[in-house]
């Protein structure tokens, strides 16, 4: 089969899985909405990059007999599925990486229910999130398949320095964090510091006290060299429902780095006691006493981040995912 991959996150040159996976039969093909011309830099409402990715990706799909869509996350998903059913209804459509940070609602939710109803599969990282999306999207649970988050162990830029010369703690991502409790926390450990890489978007209106440093939009080799020296990673997620954090988290335990994170449904494949310190969340005081641990109570912290590493390259390497597509081509081909 010929997989047509549609991101408008990744940059031109992207080839997804196609490095990972040696099934002959899997052919890859990908479409990236990244802004091209000045057009599209300039016009962002509607995300003319993407809907040029999306044309590109079903022009594609009329060609090839044996066409999938893949789109990857919500908003091409749901572009996607709305020209698809136009232009290549016959194609089959697998939404990879379905994951939301804040659900639709409105228009956007009644528009999202009408374009969904003609994906095949959607493919999601958290088991939580099946009976989430089947129930907002008015959906059968059987159309979402759960799949581990997986990745490589991250870039950590070699020769960038450390911060501060003693042990400090971190927390990265942007997606579903609550980092006004990290704050916080911080303020009843003026003895720790704190480096935090965050969007700006998810720092809005939050003041941070002195012994935490505060920066955006660094490049990724240096977030993770950062989070990698660091005594712990902490990841404060918004409520015991947030699925996200998945990145994060995963790269942290390919890292061996020691974690806090927010107990929640939609991390649970992920973490527990065993391998991280689960705090409540919008729990100052817990969150507190879990970073204050990482500093003072090093070796237990080790332990946890050494059964999460050994977790994590068990469970959340890309095989995972190329055997999906080698079970979703048989799939295809046998129907």
């Amino acid at each position: 089969m010929q997989y047509l991959n549609i991101s408008d996150l990744s940059a031109p040159g992207w080839r997804f899985l196609e490095p990972y996976c040696d099934a002959p039969r899997l052919r890859w093909e990908t479409f990236s909405g990244q802004p091209a011309n000045r057009i599209e830099r300039r016009i962002t409402r509607p995300a003319l990059g993407r809907y040029r990715a999306c044309l590109s990706a079903i022009r594609a799909a009329r060609r090839h007999k044996d066409a999938v869509l893949v789109s990857h996350l919500p908003n091409v998903t749901l572009a996607t599925a709305l020209l698809a059913r136009a232009l290549a209804p016959a194609a089959p459509h697998v939404a990879f990486a379905f994951n939301y940070t804040d659900l639709p609602t409105g228009r956007r939710l009644e528009l999202a229910r009408r374009g969904f109803r003609h994906v095949q599969e959607f493919v999601v990282f958290s088991r939580y999130e099946i009976d989430l999306y089947a129930r907002l999207f008015d959906l059968p649970p059987g159309r979402f398949t759960y799949l581990p988050w997986a990745m490589e162990a991250p870039a950590v830029a070699a020769r960038h320095p450390r911060p501060f010369p003693g042990p400090y703690l971190s927390a990265i991502g942007g997606e579903g964090r609550d980092y006004q409790v990290l704050a916080a926390a911080m303020r009843r450990l003026p003895q720790h510091r704190m480096v935090v890489v965050a969007r700006p978007a998810s720092l809005v209106g939050i003041a941070f006290p002195d012994n935490v440093t505060v920066h955006t939009n660094l490049p990724a080799p240096v977030t993770w060299a950062i989070a990698a020296h660091s005594a712990g990673m902490a990841i404060p997620l918004r409520s015991d429902r947030t699925p996200n954090g998945h990145v994060s988290i995963v790269g942290a335990q390919h890292l061996g780095i020691p974690l806090v994170v927010t107990r929640s449904e939609g991390v649970r494949d992920y973490v527990d006691d065993r391998t991280a310190q689960m705090v409540t969340a919008g729990e100052v005081t817990e969150m507190a006493r879990a970073l204050d641990a990482l500093i003072e109570a090093p070796q237990d912290a080790r332990h946890r981040a050494d059964l999460a590493q050994a977790q994590a390259r068990h469970s959340n390497s890309l095989s995972t995912w190329c055997a999906y597509f080698e079970d979703l081509d048989a799939r295809l081909t046998s129907a």
